[in-house]
């Protein structure tokens, strides 16, 4: 498909046929499998060049082809979507992204001034921040986790959200391309360049020092964080979810594994230790009494216990899995239960009532979610909002996704001033400080090891983006309305000028 876009293209405009060529090939480095974060700055360039240079209509129709094409590639097995979806998604639905360049070739190219630059990246920001709406979707695929280990960078997410931090990429390329239209004179382009290089300093500089000056509280707990053992998380995999006989099989050992691994963190001065995501897999009539010897065991060993518990009723599908989180305190007593409220779309699972549980412990406020649910970000601001000390939010992923899903997770800490402790099956488990620093890490497919051990900071940072939440989202939609409205009007303006013209003309001669 990408050979016959570049047959058409050399028929046009062989530079052009380059700027695609290009373009395509940074795409697939540039988000999902095969990240290489300066892909993703440099690949919009060639694309947006590349319109310039053809006819809108007939490049749209060929960007769209290589954008399907790319996507496929790019996020297969990845995108939790059901696999009769997949190609309906990655070739139409995030077609929405490629209009974005259309976008700039009808608006942005009728502007000769710097102000232009503004076109692409309102509009780009806009489909990422709609679209994050999307409950199969969430905030996957925004362009601002593809710059995770810049962490200078990533604190603009801190007050803009991680709107900004795409809005800067893809300003970057909409400023070059510009610059490029007017071939580089520095005469030209340098004031637009200084202005797009002071704000890009200001930022990193901001980042630089919310990082550098900032110093962990010392108030501090020791938390462990347990993912099944390899064995166990194979076989429990390997059968259907929800095959309740099959799990049954499988239940007894796995109970009996995570009680032993939370009784030696404990012992190691562990004070608060939580599963992975969905750890206890067991049918729902053993439920009771497994909850009955976890409780006993935090009480007896004085630590929160933090479990989670994937459990199949006898009846499914007519009742549906729990997929939970259950708070046990010290006395053991439960003090909160959390049903996971934003399902994976392939999830049987029952869909929680959307409140993230608070919980005042003598470490501090504690907040708790589960895997999916980190990827909508204005669903965990819930915590923020609520000035958490730690976010628990545990994990199951799968090889394909790690470990940029760890990262996504990461930037809500970033958002909202918290810790972070991320215990993932299947994936990196990291436990970060309110700055998103890692503290402590363990990657599933690299280690045995079923325990990772970190002492991670009590203390909720203020941030802007937990006071005014999406606002940079709905600045980029209200940017991008206007300058379309701007364009139709003044289209619609320029079309009526000539029969004005032409009306007092045919006055001027009556009147003679």
């Amino acid at each position: 498909m990408l050979l016959i876009a570049k047959q058409t293209c050399m028929k046009q405009n062989p530079q052009s046929s380059l700027c695609l060529l290009a373009g395509g090939i940074l795409m697939l480095f540039s988000n999902g499998r095969w990240i290489v974060p300066v892909a993703t700055w440099l690949c919009p360039i060639f694309f947006l060049r590349f319109l310039r240079m053809q006819r809108p209509a007939r490049a749209f129709f060929i960007l769209a082809l290589v954008s399907a094409t790319f996507n496929s590639v790019m996020w297969w097995k990845i995108m939790p979507t059901p696999a009769a979806n997949y190609f309906t998604v990655t070739t139409v639905f995030l077609q929405l992204y490629t209009l974005c360049f259309l976008a700039d070739r009808l608006l942005a190219s009728r502007i000769k001034s710097f102000f232009s630059t503004f076109i692409f990246p309102a509009a780009w920001c806009s489909v990422e921040y709609l679209t994050s709406f999307i409950p199969a979707k969430a905030s996957n695929m925004t362009l601002a986790y593809t710059q995770s280990h810049n962490l200078f960078l990533m604190q603009l997410a801190s007050v803009t959200g991680i709107w900004g931090i795409s809005f800067l990429i893809t300003w970057f390329a909409a400023v070059v391309n510009w610059a490029w239209a007017q071939n580089f004179e520095w005469r030209k382009i340098r004031r637009g360049a200084i202005a797009y290089a002071s704000v890009a300093v200001i930022i990193f500089l901001f980042g630089v020092i919310r990082v550098n000056f900032y110093q962990p509280s010392s108030q501090s707990v020791l938390t462990a964080s347990i993912v099944q053992a390899r064995n166990v998380n194979k076989e429990l995999t390997s059968c259907t979810w929800t095959d309740a006989k099959a799990i049954s099989s499988y239940s007894a050992n796995d109970e009996n594994n995570l009680l032993e691994k939370t009784e030696q963190a404990a012992n190691a001065g562990a004070k608060i230790i939580l599963w992975q995501e969905g750890a206890g897999w067991l049918p729902k009539k053993e439920e009771e009494n497994f909850i009955g010897r976890a409780a006993a065991l935090a009480e007896e060993k004085k630590v929160y216990l933090l479990m989670t518990l994937w459990s199949v009723p006898e009846d499914f599908p007519k009742h549906r899995v729990e997929n939970k989180l259950l708070i046990i305190g010290p006395d053991g007593k439960m003090q909160a239960s959390y049903v996971k409220s934003n399902p994976v779309p392939v999830e049987p699972i029952v869909k929680g009532k959307g409140v993230i549980p608070i919980v005042q412990t003598e470490y501090g406020k504690i907040a708790t979610a589960i895997c999916f649910d980190g990827d909508f970000q204005n669903f965990i601001r819930q915590a923020g909002k609520s000035k958490a000390d730690v976010m628990f939010l545990p994990a199951n992923d799968w090889k394909e996704i790690d470990p940029l899903h760890t990262y996504q997770a990461i930037a809500r800490a970033i958002e909202n001033g918290f810790s972070l402790v991320h215990p993932t099956g299947q994936g990196l488990s990291v436990a970060t400080d309110n700055r998103g620093r890692i503290i402590s890490s363990m990657d599933f497919f690299t280690t045995n090891e079923q325990i990772m051990y970190a002492s991670v900071p009590i203390e909720n940072s203020f941030t802007i983006y937990t006071q005014l939440g999406d606002f940079f989202g709905w600045i980029c939609i209200a940017f991008f309305l206007a300058s379309l409205g701007w364009s139709i009007f003044k289209k619609y303006s320029i079309r009526m000028r000539p029969k004005d013209n032409e009306s007092i003309d045919k006055l001027k001669t009556s009147l003679q």
